[in-house]
């Protein structure tokens, strides 16, 4: 009687696992197309912030971001700011 319990929380735990298991295959994330170039890790690289265009934003004086034509300002944790020009 107490070999037949212990099977069955066996199989039940086995069956618990098989279903976690399978559960999280099915909810990963879709990668991006195989290809021979692509890196393992290039699905969890973050887009560039200013991919779109340019943020028309120059540093004034080294303390704040202040709209400009054909920068972009980089903040420095509150350490000031940097301006480049955009290409």
């Amino acid at each position: 009687m107490v070999l037949r319990h212990s099977i069955r929380y066996a199989l039940q735990a086995v069956l618990l696992i098989v279903v976690v298991a399978l559960l999280s295959i099915l909810q990963a994330p879709t990668g991006p197309d195989h290809s021979p170039y692509l890196s393992a890790l290039s699905g969890l690289a973050a887009s560039p912030a200013f991919a779109a265009g340019c943020p028309d934003k120059a540093c004034d004086k080294g303390v704040s971001c202040v709209a400009s034509a054909g920068f972009k300002c980089i903040r420095f944790n509150g350490r000031g700011c940097s301006a480049t020009a955009c290409s």
